[in-house]
């Protein structure tokens, strides 16, 4: 409606632009999160891979040497901390994301709330505008009234 102007608008403004922002720090972590996962999918493939394939030299050859079971169980050692380190890294930001949601939920309800209020104050502001509008056709009424 033409002339209504909400005092808090900046306030509001304000905590639009904070929701977007923990909104994007959301979806980042989500992100992050995927490739962690896809991350850590792909060494539980090799560790995987490379058991098979242990397994299967041992059976075609007899001739095994030591310094290939050495090497295979470096190289799963290797892959195994990997792994642990990335399940640890996971846990970090899955619990880092609980937070942000949260906070996320809370700016939400900031937001909603400035908004209420935005709405009742133009409620408001329309009672008034049609007082002031009846006001003055009463009082046109009543000038006219009395001029005969």
């Amino acid at each position: 409606m033409k002339g209504y102007e909400f005092k808090l608008q900046k306030v509001l403004d304000v905590r639009k632009v904070r929701e977007d922002l923990i909104g994007a720090r959301v979806a980042e972590l989500e992100r992050i999160i995927e490739a962690q996962k896809g991350h850590l999918l792909s060494l539980e493939k090799k560790k995987e891979g490379a058991l098979v394939e242990r397994r299967e030299k041992r059976e075609v050859n007899a001739d095994f040497r030591v310094e290939e079971e050495m090497f295979y169980e470096w190289y799963l050692e290797n892959l195994e901390k990997r792994v642990e380190i990335i399940k640890d890294s996971l846990k970090q930001l899955e619990e880092q994301m609980r937070k942000t949601r949260e906070e996320l939920m809370e700016a939400a309800i900031d937001r909603k709330v400035m908004e209420k209020l935005k709405d009742k104050d133009y409620e408001n502001f329309k009672i008034e505008v049609a007082r002031n509008d009846q006001k003055n056709l009463d009082e046109i009424t009543i000038h006219r009234y009395k001029r005969g």
